[in-house]
């Protein structure tokens, strides 16, 4: 994610993004969240079965819907994880 609009703006719809990242569809399936520093943007970290799916996701969080925020969507296979991390390896 990066913020497009001035940080105030982004601070506006904060508390609306941080609900649907809890509350979204895909919302059980996240693995971590959080902004940048410096406050430039932020990173969600989800487990999908599909790109279509990720983007259905971003069009429904309200830094996209407010037009605050731009997503770029990464798509990787995990290769290497922390120990205590096994279930995010894929199969």
């Amino acid at each position: 994610i990066t913020y497009t609009q001035p940080l105030d703006a982004v601070e506006r719809v904060l508390e609306a993004h941080r609900r649907y990242l809890r509350e979204a569809p895909l919302a059980s399936r996240i693995v971590m969240t959080g902004r940048r520093r410096p406050a430039t943007g932020g990173m969600v970290m989800l487990r999908a079965d599909s790109r279509a799916e990720v983007e259905a996701f971003v069009q429904g969080d309200p830094y996209f819907t407010e037009q605050v925020a731009a997503f770029n969507i990464v798509e990787f296979d995990v290769a290497q994880v922390a120990d205590g991390l096994d279930a995010l390896r894929g199969s």
